[in-house]
């Protein structure tokens, strides 16, 4: 049993930690005043971190007896869709920090959504196998998003956020096959 805490632990880590560079990113966009590179990484971190949970961590939820996952899953696509918008609309826009503003928000209380109901059970309730999947799913992704500093990181292209993620929910399920 201690070693399924430990792995469960790890992925609930790991997700938590995705949390605060998200929260991190969310701030470095309000506060800049060239929030470009900022905004790309966010893309890429919330497509990433959204396909580990769309691929794994809810169906490992699911099984564990949580019965928020819908919510989630609505709120989810709410962040997705709206993150779309905003890419779309583009940071330059004049529109973009207000549309920004709420748009962070919602993250926030998605995130502390997340902490309160998904992640106590997936420490608790996950099994050995549901945990070690989530935390390589999470590795997995996370190669996709540059490091910062780098030449890759610094660039502020990024693929649209909905192709983004469908294609890292591709990969999770190709990588790791579907829990």
């Amino acid at each position: 049993m201690v070693i399924v805490a430990r792995a469960a632990d790890n992925a609930a880590d790991l997700l938590e930690r995705q949390h605060r560079r998200i929260e991190g990113l969310l701030a470095e966009v309000r506060a800049s005043g060239d929030p470009e590179t900022s905004f790309a990484e966010l893309v890429r971190l919330i497509a990433a971190h959204e396909s580990v949970e769309e691929s794994l961590v809810h169906s490992a939820a699911d099984r564990s007896g949580v019965e928020c996952t819908d919510a989630r899953l609505c709120e989810e696509k709410q962040v997705l869709d709206t993150l779309a918008e905003l890419y779309e609309l583009g940071v330059r826009h004049p529109e973009f920090g207000r549309r920004f503003e709420a748009f962070a928000d919602m993250v926030s209380m998605h995130l502390a959504s997340e902490e309160v109901q998904e992640l106590p059970t997936l420490r608790e309730d996950a099994t050995a196998d549901d945990a070690k999947r989530i935390a390589a799913a999470i590795e997995l992704v996370e190669t996709f998003i540059p490091p910062r500093g780098s030449a890759e990181g610094a660039r502020p292209t990024v693929a649209p956020p909905l192709p983004l993620f469908s294609r890292l929910c591709d990969a999770v399920d190709a990588g790791l096959g579907t829990a």
